[in-house]
Order: structure tokens, then sequence, then C-alpha cells
């Protein structure tokens, strides 16, 4: 009898519990209001404490909106990208499958129901909800191209072009040679949702892992453009990697041909495949270095001058350049045209025959 007592008077407490924390994880599609939406809650993970991560998106807009609960809240925080809170949900223990509650606007109390239905279960802490099939593939549509307002480079106008986290630029002036590089500059967009399988990882990884979206900080833009020669930067910094993973690449064309050129050939040398990069040249090197002194903890690095180097071409010269790795040992300089002859090579002098001084 009196164990039986016991395990009465625990019972409320027992409810109480659970209650405050209601196993919504799971995938789930309903209403907010007369809107339908699918929602995800993840399981709980060892990495958020006892914090839960959770997101939804309106099933006409398919744009992912972050979901939270601190530790010891009863609410569902709803953020925007900039991280305002854009409304609360405070939720029912499921009954049967189904979840009821209450969508709140923040400033004005306006008050909407939410009606949901479990259309995934929970699985193991392996499989957040938020990362799951039945929660991304209808976000996983091939996207259209988004389409930038015209931008402004030295007087002249270009756009951005698009699609998932691969972006270009279309360059918006006359003549066949600038069709032919657009054409070119096009081609560096997805083209099928192959295309963008890291792009819908990364988006996944961490919609499982804190319930928001993040995605590779990428943009393209112009950095010289004469009558003669453009250059387009292509940057990407991928999502959870330091500056090591930051990668800049320089593509240049003739305007008038439309042709894509190395213009490191221009200077006796070669870029490596995949980037832009070359090693300098003896005579380059030489040069450029001669009134450079190299501090201790910079030597016998690639940084004394061994290392690889961007070419980008200026206004008022060309310039060389390493990339930075945070050791303060990089280097860059900016060679004027008039000094810039004796290390052309024929095609060189060629290609920069308006810039040279003249004889």
């Amino acid at each position: 009898m009196r164990r039986f007592l016991l395990i009465c008077l625990t019972l409320p407490a027992c409810h109480i519990t659970m209650a405050g924390d209601a196993p919504v994880q799971g995938v789930w599609q309903g209403t907010l209001g007369k809107a339908n939406i699918v929602a995800c809650f993840n399981q709980p993970s060892p990495t958020q404490g006892s914090d839960r991560s959770g997101n939804y998106y309106y099933t006409r807009y398919k744009t992912p909106i972050m979901l939270s609960m601190a530790n010891g809240k009863s609410e569902w925080s709803e953020s925007d990208a900039k991280g305002d809170t854009t409304g609360t949900w405070r939720l029912d223990a499921p009954q049967g499958g189904k979840l009821t509650g209450t969508w709140t606007e923040p400033k004005s109390g306006k008050t909407l129901p939410l009606a949901l239905t479990l259309l995934e279960a929970a699985g193991d802490r392996e499989h957040p909800s938020c990362a799951s099939d039945a929660y991304n593939l209808a976000l996983e549509d091939f996207p259209g191209t988004k389409v930038s307002k015209p931008l402004t480079f030295e007087g002249k106008q270009y756009r951005n072009l698009q699609v998932g986290d691969t972006i270009t630029v279309e360059l918006m002036a006359p003549g066949d040679g600038i069709a032919k590089i657009n054409a070119q500059l096009r081609a560096v967009l997805a083209k099928n949702k192959k295309d963008l399988a890291d792009f819908y990882a990364t988006r996944r990884e961490y919609l499982g892992r804190n319930g928001f979206t993040t995605e590779d900080e990428v943009y393209a833009e112009p950095t010289y453009w004469s009558p003669r020669w453009v250059t387009v930067k292509f940057y990407r910094w991928p999502a959870g990697y330091g500056a090591s993973g930051i990668s800049i690449r320089f593509r240049t064309w003739d305007v008038k041909t439309g042709q894509e050129t190395d213009v490191w050939n221009w200077f006796g040398a070669s870029a490596s495949d995949g980037d832009d990069k070359a090693e300098l040249p003896d005579r380059l090197r030489q040069a450029l270095f001669k009134e450079v002194t190299i501090d201790a903890e910079c030597r016998g690095t690639d940084y004394d001058g061994r290392g690889r180097f961007h070419l980008s071409l200026k206004p008022e010269g060309v310039a060389f350049w390493e990339d930075a790795n945070g050791s303060g040992c990089e280097n860059d300089f900016l060679l004027p045209y008039s000094k810039v002859g004796p290390f052309l090579t024929v095609k060189g002098r060629a290609a920069l025959s308006d810039l040279l001084p003249k004889n």
C-alpha cells in the first residue's frame, strides 16, 4: 500500500515534466492560420545542452524560418536572418499524431492558430528531423536565377546572376566580344540539382545541427574593365571554415574578341589548374624582392618569395599578391606600367601596348 501511494504521489510530477518537454521532435505539416506550412523539430543534441531547435517554411514560399527554444522556456521563438524575433509559438502536448498551438506576433500580440499532423516521426540523434528528406526535399527544387539590380564599376554597369550558391557577373555593355564573355560567365552557374549537392548538404547540416540555414559566402564582381580587358573576381568562403577555406579567383577576357586569357603568360608563367595563381618568374621575383626584408618568422616559408601569387590588372599598374593566412607574412606589390616592360613576353607587350610608355 505504501509503495502504491508513493507511485501515485510521484505521478503528478512526472506528468508536469512530460508536458513541459513535450516530445514534438519530428516533421509536421499543417496550417498556421490559413497558410500551409511544414515544420520540423530536432531531437535534443548534446552540443545544444537543453536548448531546442527547429525550423518551418510556408509551402507557398519555401523559405526556411528558424525556431528555437532556450533552456527553461516553454515557448518557441521564431527568428529571421538577422536574428530578430518575428513570432512566438506556444504548443500543446501532441495527441495521437496531432499538434495544436498558437502563433503570436511579438509587436501587435496578434495570434493565429497552429494545427499540425505528424508527417515523419523523429529518428535517432544521428539523423536530425530538420535534416531529413521529409523536411528538405520540397526545399530542394532547382531554384530559379536571382538577378540583382544593375551595379556600377568605374562608370560601367553589370549585374549579378545567382543560382543557389553559384554566382557570376553579366556585363551590361554592347559588342560581340561582351556577348561571348557573358556566355562564358553564365556557364559558372549551376545547371541542375547535382551541381548544387554541396549547397543542399550544407543547408541540411545546419538545419539538423541548429535549426537555421547557412550557405557559403560568395560574390563576383569586376575588378578591372578597360576598352581592351575585363577581369572578374570570384570569391567563396565555405560555411563552417576559417579564413584558410577562402578561395579567390580572377579571370580575364579580351573585350574585343571575348577570348579568355591567362595573364601569367604575359610574364612567361602559367596559372595552375583550378585557380589563377603562379610562382613568380625568377627575374620578376628578384626585382620585386630586391628591397624586401623577410622577417625571421617568415623565412623558410612560401612567403619568402617562393609562394604562389595572384596577378591583377590595376589602372596604375600590375599587382602581384599572396593570399593572407593570418601570419602577416604575405607580400603584395604594385608594378607601374612604366616599369612592367622588361618582364613581359612578346605576347605580354602586345596585350598591354596601350598602357606601356611610348618610346
